[in-house]
């Protein structure tokens, strides 16, 4: 779904994407604007992001007690080299939806919408990493707008981290996607963790928060 808000004078001041997964998108806009647009929707989304004053905003007219966390959002630059870890990617399948629904839990903090990690499946749109030991990372990529990819979710297990599989992972589906004709991919990750995403060639564009409630 896309949306607009228009001035008094009929011109567009500002936009929104709600995708048909992860979180509801806010464009700049006035915060006024951000703030109404959750009683013009058919339901609140389960998650929205946006720049800080706009998210709170929109967080002020939602219904519960929405949990925000920060988040630095990427944009690829240019794809480079990286050096490969043990495993490689493969497509998720209905055979690995027990153990993504209990992933997408602590990626989403427990305020993910129901059955979401099925539909994703059957769309093609997860990918995993193996090692000889079993699944370790995944990455998700969003709908197509334009030229547009944004990755969501990208998770590795904490016994796993630290290893380059996540990255590894990410510059996968970015070279798949790149080869599509995709030509603007991102991203966001906790300003804590921006390093091995700019290794890749990406880099932060911003910073902003991210909504979720209880569904």
């Amino acid at each position: 779904m896309f949306g607009w808000w228009t001035t008094e004078e009929g011109t567009v001041g500002g936009a929104f994407i709600r995708p048909a997964f992860g979180p509801l998108l806010l464009g700049d806009m006035p915060a006024e604007a951000a703030a109404a647009l959750p009683d013009l929707l058919d339901e609140p989304p389960h998650a929205w992001e946006g720049r800080s004053d706009l998210a709170e905003a929109f967080a002020s007219a939602c219904p519960g007690r929405p949990v925000g966390h920060r988040v630095r959002l990427h944009r690829l630059e240019e794809l480079r080299p990286y050096a490969t870890p043990d495993g490689a990617a493969r497509p998720a399948t209905r055979a690995d939806e027990d153990l993504l629904e209990r992933w997408y839990e602590a990626v989403t903090r427990g305020h993910g919408t129901p059955g979401t990690v099925a539909a994703r499946i059957g769309s093609g749109d997860l990918s995993l990493w193996e090692t000889d030991g079993g699944v370790v990372a995944v990455a998700g990529r969003g709908p197509r707008f334009g030229s547009t990819v944004r990755l969501d979710p990208i998770y590795t297990t904490f016994e796993h981290r630290g290893h380059g599989y996540a990255t590894a992972l990410v510059a996968t589906v970015t070279r798949s996607l790149l080869a599509t004709g995709v030509t603007e991919v991102v991203h966001a990750t906790t300003p804590a963790n921006p390093a091995a995403y700019q290794r890749l060639g990406y880099q932060a564009i911003g910073d902003y928060v991210t909504f979720s409630r209880a569904v």
